[in-house]
């Protein structure tokens, strides 16, 4: 017997080995489905759960299962783990005119705060960020949007979108990380800064010019948000054509960053370094600060703005923690409070990247 095609299997836990497995069976048939395979406690809507039996028909066996049936057309199933069973279960339930999608389908068919919302949370790495995801998925953007049009100064209503529009800037990165490269002269001390920064030697070191010829990566959080910090290949002169790729893929990543960390070499002239990028999400950091004198560092410092620079040691740590301050400030001056509208859009999901 062939049921209503709109009833639908949804897994709620991952593919792959795990202790118990959750399907969802929702559908106008749901509860007529799972009772042609059950045998146990008399299935009925109640909020405890029954235990019973479920009749694998593909293998000809029984599998213990517990069901939670909130409704006529929402039945949760839990069984063991092991992927033989559940797509055993689901089988059987599609022989019998269910039909399978992914939990995306199912829960973020529409394209509202809400349901990018849901989209995202998932995907959430850290705490922070999924606090803000639930914020919206409970209706922050449709409050504030609510209690702007009812705001008649035009100089307050201005403030209150000028605001949105801030926050949206920063749920492009609830899930997909700030790019933050470190760039700059060869033998600068990038990659001792890079690992300095991680915590642990992710790029090699070495007192020869010219040693990373790649982009490195490597991502954590940062106040609660995730950045991925990159370790670029030195800018100099050079005829190793496998150095100038290095140096080109350098550009690469210059172009596509959220923010340049110029990272300076204190203990060579000025004279002698590459001409720093004229962008505007630049922060100069002026490195090996403990092989100068601190009070005769040169002219670098006193030409900039004392909020786009900072000087530190790779080596000691000196003034790591300030510059990685001055990173999170220069990514997100104003961080969302909560409860607070943090507009969403779809091209910032992108699954692919995670």
């Amino acid at each position: 017997m062939i049921f209503n095609t709109f009833t639908k299997i949804i897994r709620l836990t991952p593919s792959g080995r795990g202790a118990v497995a959750s399907i969802l069976l929702h559908g106008s048939d749901a509860l007529d489905i799972l009772k042609r395979h059950w045998t146990g406690q008399e299935l009925r809507v109640i909020d405890q759960p029954l235990f019973g039996r479920f009749r694998l028909e593909m293998i000809g066996q029984n599998e213990e299962i517990v069901v939670h049936v909130s409704s006529r057309n929402e039945i949760e199933i839990h069984s063991h783990g092991g992927e033989m069973v559940v797509s055993a279960i689901e089988s059987t339930l599609i022989r019998d005119g269910a039909c399978s999608v992914s939990w995306q389908e199912f829960f973020c068919a529409g394209e509202t705060q809400r349901d990018l919302a849901l989209r995202l949370l998932p995907f959430a790495p850290t705490e922070y960020t999924a606090q803000i995801l639930l914020d919206q998925f409970n209706g922050a953007l449709n409050r504030e949007c609510a209690e702007i049009e009812k705001i008649e100064n035009e100089t307050v209503k201005r403030q209150r979108l000028n605001r949105l529009k801030e926050n949206a800037e920063t749920g492009k990165h609830l899930v997909n990380p700030f790019r933050v490269v470190l760039a700059g002269a060869s033998n600068a001390g990038k990659s001792s800064l890079f690992n300095a920064i991680l915590g642990f030697q992710r790029s090699i070191v070495n007192v020869i010019a010219g040693t990373t010829r790649d982009v490195v990566s490597y991502s954590t959080a940062l106040d609660g948000f995730p950045v991925t910090f990159y370790d670029t290949a030195g800018f100099r002169e050079t005829q190793i054509e496998l150095e100038q790729q290095g140096i080109e893929r350098s550009r690469q990543s210059i172009a596509n960053a959220d923010l340049l960390v110029w990272v300076v070499d204190l203990t060579v002239p000025e004279t002698e370094q590459p001409v720093v990028p004229n962008i505007e999400n630049l922060l100069l950091c002026f490195n090996k600060i403990d092989l100068t004198d601190s009070d005769n560092s040169g002219d670098w410092e006193k030409q900039t703005v004392s909020e786009k620079s900072i000087t530190v040691s790779a080596t000691t740590g000196q003034g790591l923690e300030t510059l990685l301050e001055h990173i999170i400030h220069c990514l997100v001056p104003n961080p969302p409070k909560p409860l607070e509208a943090v507009p969403l859009e779809a091209a910032a999901f992108n699954e692919t990247s995670l």
